[in-house]
């Protein structure tokens, strides 16, 4: 880790990895309570289905929900577990060969079922004229985030085991507001920072696009009041 920079060089890590994923955090949670206060009617994923309910979307959207809900899961555990909950288990090196094979393969059927959606978006003649620049973009997104994820994991797959616990103490440290956690991220590989900045990036878009149908949907089953179907007297 010990490396001379430039001040354009310190400044550029420091903004991007210790004050950018704050300011990520507060848009994400500040667009959440707005929307949900303000807009709370155009919170939807507004189906291409009835455009056009082909195999594309069946298993695309199949395999792209159901695995990127291990992935998230996996980075939870993977990035903010502190060492002396897991290591009376699990040693360094096996906790990254779980994080590699397990990763990588939902990873993978993850990228397969954007991949369908991505195709399905663009080339999809309805489904296209009905897309707006925000469902390509948030798509386009989803798409290289994995696909730098992926990169991601060969990279760690191949690496010192001190690079890949280095992104963990990166994260960690930003959970305990360590101004300099930055650091950690001096080694890491290209396709690691591009993927840290992509995540960012779509944290911040989130609560202003059609993905926050997977938080919202949820909340608001528990908050809105109990609708009656049937009045009458049945």
């Amino acid at each position: 880790m010990e490396q001379t920079l430039s001040p354009a060089a310190v400044w550029a890590y420091t903004f991007f990895f210790a004050y950018y994923p704050y300011l990520a955090a507060g848009i994400f949670f500040s667009g959440l309570a707005w929307r949900l206060t303000h807009e709370n009617k155009t919170v939807q994923a507004l189906s291409t289905q009835f455009l056009s309910n082909d195999r594309a979307l069946r298993w695309g959207s199949s395999l792209f929900h159901f695995a990127v809900i291990g992935v998230f899961f996996g980075h939870i555990f993977g990035l903010l577990a502190p060492e002396p909950l897991y290591i009376w288990l699990i040693s360094n090196e096996t906790k990254r060969a779980l994080a590699v094979a397990m990763g990588g393969a939902a990873g993978l059927v993850a990228f397969a079922g954007i991949v369908l959606l991505f195709v399905r978006r663009f080339r999809n003649e309805r489904v296209a004229a009905f897309s707006t620049a925000a469902d390509r973009a948030v798509v386009t997104l989803i798409l290289l985030q994995i696909a730098t994820g992926l990169g991601g994991t060969m990279v760690t797959a191949v690496s010192p085991l001190e690079s890949y616990l280095a992104i963990d103490h990166w994260a960690q440290g930003l959970v305990v507001f360590q101004p300099e956690a930055w650091k950690w991220l001096l080694d890491a590989s290209a396709v690691h920072k591009v993927h840290i900045l992509l995540g960012f990036l779509i944290v911040c878009i989130f609560p202003f696009t059609k993905l926050m149908h997977m938080v919202a949907a949820p909340i608001l089953y528990f908050v809105r009041p109990n609708r009656v179907v049937n009045g009458g007297g049945m």
